[in-house]
């Protein structure tokens, strides 16, 4: 008898379970996914109206049993977005912003295409073309996870966020940036220039970003005539100081 008393308290609790679990699901349903995109190019905005497709396939899931790093995998499933913000706006609202990463390098593969990368090295892309991106040259890039590194990675990075702060949209002065290394543990990597300009940053270390900056302050110092076919060349000295000198390319 008590036994079957147990099972029956047992039995009405689960029902109750399933009842008020079947309750929330009827009140807390997702019934709209409200998407923010912030997008840079048309192929970022093309990607974001199949992805907009892809959230609502959440609606109608139960708002509070919905778990968000799974709308979030599904947004970031493709590398050319991250998420900024993302929330439940009960009872039926999932909101999240999304921004489409900056497109910013390019490699070639070596079968006519290249490697799109993002400012912070992130793998976005296959495509056809270089045109109006930064075209790397002899940096010898691993990708790891979908982020590309390597020996100089670091370096390039310190650079592109020194141009970023000089020249605000890099793109529109710098072509390609290329690694020259004649030594192990010793390289020049060249900043190449829309008007023909090349920076030299001759053995940086660990000062590549410095150096870029003092070039860029002597490069935005010339006349458009005086930057045509010219070389900035930057080393640092035996006690530490980065120095400047400007002649002519060949």
């Amino acid at each position: 008898m008590k036994k079957r008393s147990i099972l029956t308290t047992v039995i009405a609790f689960v029902l109750l379970v399933a009842v008020i679990a079947a309750g929330l699901n009827a009140i807390f349903t997702v019934t709209y996914v409200r998407a923010n995109f912030r997008t840079y190019t048309e192929r970022g905005a093309a990607a974001a109206e199949e992805l907009k497709e892809e959230l609502n396939g959440y609606v109608n899931r139960s708002s509070v049993f919905l778990d968000l790093a799974e709308v979030r995998a599904t947004v970031e499933a493709n590398p050319r977005f991250e998420v900024v913000t993302i929330s439940k706006d009960y009872p039926e609202t999932i909101a999240v912003e999304i921004v489409e990463r900056r497109e910013a390098f390019v490699i070639a593969d070596g079968a006519g295409t290249y490697t799109l990368l993002d400012e912070e090295g992130v793998v976005l892309d296959t495509i056809s073309g270089a045109d109006e991106h930064i075209l790397l040259e002899g940096f010898g890039f691993t990708v790891t996870d979908g982020v590309a590194g390597g020996e100089y990675f670091g370096d390039l990075m310190d650079i592109y966020a020194s141009l970023r702060e000089s020249l605000g949209e890099v793109r529109a002065n710098v072509d390609r940036i290329s690694l020259e290394s004649p030594a192990q543990g010793w390289a020049i990597i060249r900043i190449y220039m829309h008007e023909g300009t090349q920076i030299e940053l001759v053995d940086p270390g660990d000062r590549a970003g410095e150096m870029t900056a003092a070039a860029v302050e002597r490069y935005l110092a010339m006349s458009d005539a005086d930057r045509v076919f010219r070389n900035i060349s930057v080393t640092i000295t035996t006690e530490g100081d980065i120095t400047v000198d400007v002649g002519n390319i060949g």
